[in-house]
């Protein structure tokens, strides 16, 4: 007998949505009783609560401890968005439920984790998502950029000396003394930032804006570098490197914005240059910086079968563009296999693998899984439809209140002229209905530019279609299903995760560096 539950969830607590709760909880209590093979667990379910922190949904939570617990082999749920906040997060809790051998079926997205393409689908839709955040993120960054460089000011209320209301900054009078005094000791005095922190402290002068007591070096440090206080204004001083975590860096690529005086300073021009001299005099200079690398979508994942050294790439810049290869570490470390001095072998003669032939064998291999595209994108399709509140459209309710509004200034007025209400009666009254209107007006706006964008959102139906159907075959998805690739002399295998074969794949390459091409000889399934 099969251990099957379900999940619901709805989020918000209104009359409708709990009705619609019950009649999910009753209609998987009664599929699946009505299976022979199937043993009724529970309807796990949330109510009132969105799915953006799994850690506050307890019922998600139970089933997790549960299916952990071997009392559940199947879960059944409406569809992706009712599992958890997106298809990211979705991916991530069906891949750690397969570890305990329990699946997970999206009945209205026609999903099953335990079928081969299952995990196929998720990463596929998981890619889209990403790109349709990531789509979203540079709207949001190009919108701020334009306002930023309209002289708007980003950020929270923190800076000392200023406060700042809808992005202009104004100087606080009792705070810009503190900043004042900051420079002259700095400046004037020549004291350090230790000795000017510990100055203030012990002349009673608690940092503004600051949870904290007492001075540090740092503070003073960073408003003797900022520009503000001058009255110039320097933005995008950290930027968001990952559109997922939003996780801030400091911007040490992007063009940043600078407007020089751009608001009334809190001290002089030739303060604030004495005060940057100074700091440059004192500075210390760092000989290294941190370094980053690129993370590619099979890093870690190519192996060398003949010494077992993971692949790292290697590029090279030509004319025509950058020239990319994977190669085999032991080998790029040491060159062909030998003995060093001391009778150690070393080395590797595994071959090269040209990126270009990698994504042509990775789009072959593809290929020629069951997957139906075309579904594919329509499931798609539909959960980002699904995904979108649609507003309700009570225009007409609203032009008939309008009409209401009008109606009582007509009588208004006949009351006015017939001594019912005196003048300042009456200006009263026609003010109150003035306002009325005008906030109806607002709504009437804003609905007519939501049906704009739905407008806009239906005519680009199509090109999304597109988007998605070459996603598939896009780099993002290949990193999503791709649990490791063995390269041989004359083929490779490649093993997709929770998939029990792997593709044993031959191919050849015609012409040089940038100008491969690449031909598929053979490709058969292999037990793995």
């Amino acid at each position: 007998m099969l251990k099957v539950a379900a999940y619901a969830r709805v989020s918000t607590d209104k009359e409708d949505q709990i009705n619609s709760l019950t009649n999910q909880r009753e209609y998987f209590e009664s599929y699946i009783k009505s299976k022979d093979d199937w043993e009724f667990v529970k309807v796990y379910f949330d109510e009132g609560i969105t799915g953006t922190q799994t850690k506050k949904r307890k019922g998600f939570n139970r089933m997790i401890d549960d299916c952990k617990n071997g009392k559940i082999d199947l879960i059944l749920t409406k569809e992706v968005s009712r599992f958890a906040r997106n298809t990211v997060d979705t991916l991530n809790y069906t891949r750690m439920l397969k570890e305990y051998d329990v699946g997970v079926f999206f009945i209205n997205d026609n999903i099953d984790t335990r079928q081969n393409d299952g995990e196929f689908r998720l990463a596929i839709m998981a890619s889209v998502a990403q790109e349709e955040s990531r789509k979203i993120s540079e709207r949001v960054k190009w919108g701020q950029r334009r306002a930023m460089e309209n002289g708007v000011v980003f950020g929270n209320n923190s800076i000392v000396g200023f406060d700042i209301n809808d992005g202009v900054l104004s100087i606080n009078e009792s705070e810009a003394e503190v900043v004042k005094l900051i420079f002259h000791k700095y400046v004037n005095e020549g004291k350090g930032t230790h000795i000017v922190a510990r100055e203030l402290y012990e002349e009673g002068i608690k940092p503004p804006k600051s949870s904290k007591d007492f001075w540090s070096s740092t503070m003073i440090l960073n408003i003797l570098r900022n520009e503000k206080y001058v009255g110039d204004l320097l933005q995008k001083k950290y930027v968001t490197k990952d559109y997922l975590t939003h996780h801030k860096v400091i911007n040490e690529s992007e063009d940043k914005i600078y407007i020089e005086n751009h608001h009334a300073g809190i001290i002089s021009r030739k303060m604030w240059n004495m005060a940057q001299a100074e700091l440059q005099r004192r500075s210390v200079d760092k000989s290294t910086k941190k370094k980053y690398s690129n993370r590619y979508w099979c890093s870690g994942k190519i192996i060398c079968s003949e010494c077992g050294s993971r692949f790292v790439i290697r590029k090279s810049k030509k004319k025509s563009g950058i020239y990319i290869m994977w190669a085999c570490h032991e080998r790029t470390a040491h060159g062909n296999k030998k003995l060093d001095k001391n009778n150690n072998q070393v080395g590797c003669n595994m071959r090269t693998v040209n990126n270009k032939s990698l994504l042509t064998c990775m789009k072959f291999i593809t290929e020629q899984l069951d997957v139906d595209i075309n579904n594919i994108a329509d499931d798609i399709l539909n959960e980002i439809n699904n995904s979108v509140d649609m507003p309700e459209d009570n225009t007409q309710n609203l032009i008939l209140k309008i009409q209401d509004i009008q109606n009582k200034k007509m009588r208004m007025l006949d009351s006015y002229y017939s001594g019912d209400i005196n003048k300042d009666e009456m200006t009263a009254l026609k003010d109150k209905y003035d306002k009325e209107i005008e906030k109806i007006n607002a709504i009437l706006q804003k609905q007519q530019n939501n049906q704009t964008a739905i407008q806009r959102r239906q005519n680009n139906i199509d090109e999304l279609r597109k988007f998605i159907i070459n996603a598939i075959c896009s780099e993002n998805v290949y990193g999503e299903i791709v649990d490791k690739i063995i390269v041989y002399d004359d083929y490779m295998l490649v093993k997709l995760k929770y998939i029990d074969f792997a593709f044993k794949i031959k191919y050849s390459t015609h012409g040089y560096m940038e100008k491969y091409t690449t031909v598929i000889e053979s490709c058969e399934i292999v037990s793995f």
